[in-house]
């Protein structure tokens, strides 16, 4: 019989084994294992993210700007409703953003056409286009007795820019010198504003009062093209000018607007739907040019006529991604505009496409 403790003495406590130095070599094994494991994840994720945020971002701004340029071109050459004649008053009428009888949409091909005034010089790279419209907010007007028009409301119209009357029997593009309009109250403009004097809004020398009901709208004379930012970095710009719109040469860069749409923007390759058929054409597209080759291939007798027959406009962008970051482990190679190139920045580049019709030329 096993003897028993006196009472009020405790038996002594048994050693607990401690871990052996191959259990301890194995737990940090394992424990490093899935530190490694989970982070492998974590990164892997973060990339993917950063990757998917960065074609995102792309492919937002090229759906951004091709939503801004085809309302543009869709309406290129609008002028409330077709009329049977004409005029342009301004003494600078065939400057590029003025033009909207003869060059409503005309493109310049980069690296060979003639940048017009305000733009060149600004081109990073890639195409410009200009596109030429009356915008889609109409006024009516009430009475026209010269020198004033009276719309049947007030207007936003500012003074001196460029404006477009119309009856859908004759059309008269003029600039508006007063009243002025700051807070946008003015209910008439000044019908014999120009920057010439030349005062007759009529056609052949025969003065034309706009009757009761037709319609006054502000003229749009738009240039895209790709230049780089304040940080550097391309972006597409949507130009125009403003302030003192109708001179010849504004005073200051305040008199100019440059939109940036997008950052990101590396290229823009631009080329044109024209319907050869001759002698008359029948409002389909046969083929693609560039700018400068519808002066020479187009058909027409002038230029004018060449660049009315073109029906569509086919744009390319090549995107990059934002800031100076790499986002691939090996450079990326991507085709554009026939010419395969392998960067070593390493950052995302992806071409987007589109075709868009001008409305206004088409059957």
């Amino acid at each position: 019989m096993r003897p028993q403790p006196l009472p009020g003495i405790s038996r002594p406590a048994r050693r607990q084994p401690g871990f052996s130095l191959v259990e301890l070599m194995v737990a940090l094994a394992v424990g490093l294992t899935l530190v490694l494991v989970v982070g492998y994840a974590y990164l892997g994720s973060k990339q993917t993210f950063r990757v998917q945020d960065a074609l995102s971002r792309m492919q937002e701004n090229a759906r951004f700007v091709f939503e801004t340029m085809g309302f543009d071109i869709r309406m290129a050459g609008f002028g409330g409703c077709p009329a049977q004649t004409a005029v342009n008053v301004l003494s600078n009428a065939t400057d590029w953003d003025k033009d909207l009888l003869n060059f409503p949409l005309v493109g310049y091909e980069g690296g060979v056409s003639t940048f017009p005034t305000g733009v060149a010089g600004n081109v990073l790279r890639g195409d410009a286009l200009t596109v030429v419209r009356a915008s889609e907010v109409e006024y009516i007007v009430q009475a026209d007795v010269s020198p004033t028009m009276t719309l049947t409301t007030t207007h936003d119209i500012q003074q001196n820019d460029i404006v477009v009357a119309t009856d859908c029997t004759h059309q008269a593009i003029f600039q508006m010198t007063g009243p002025a309009n700051t807070a946008n109250t003015a209910t008439t403009i000044n019908r014999n504003g120009g920057l010439n004097t030349a005062v007759n809004l009529g056609s052949g020398g025969v003065a034309y009062p706009f009757a009761a009901g037709s319609r006054v709208m502000q003229m749009s004379g738009v240039n895209y093209f790709i230049r780089n930012n304040a940080s550097g970095e391309p972006g597409l710009v949507r130009f125009r000018r403003t302030g003192a719109n109708g001179t010849t040469t504004p005073a200051n860069a305040a008199d100019w607007a440059r939109l940036e749409l997008a950052e990101g923007i590396q290229d823009m390759q631009i080329t044109y739907g024209v319907d050869t058929t001759t002698p008359s054409a029948d409002g389909v597209v046969d083929t693609y040019l560039r700018a400068d080759e519808i002066a020479g291939i187009g058909p027409g007798a002038t230029l004018a006529e060449k660049w009315q027959r073109v029906l569509s406009v086919r744009i390319a962008l090549l995107l990059v991604s934002p800031g100076s970051d790499a986002y691939t482990a090996e450079p990326q190679t991507y085709t554009f505009n026939g010419t395969t190139t392998t960067p070593t920045d390493r950052r995302l580049r992806k071409v987007f496409n589109t075709t868009i019709a001008v409305r206004n030329r088409l059957p």
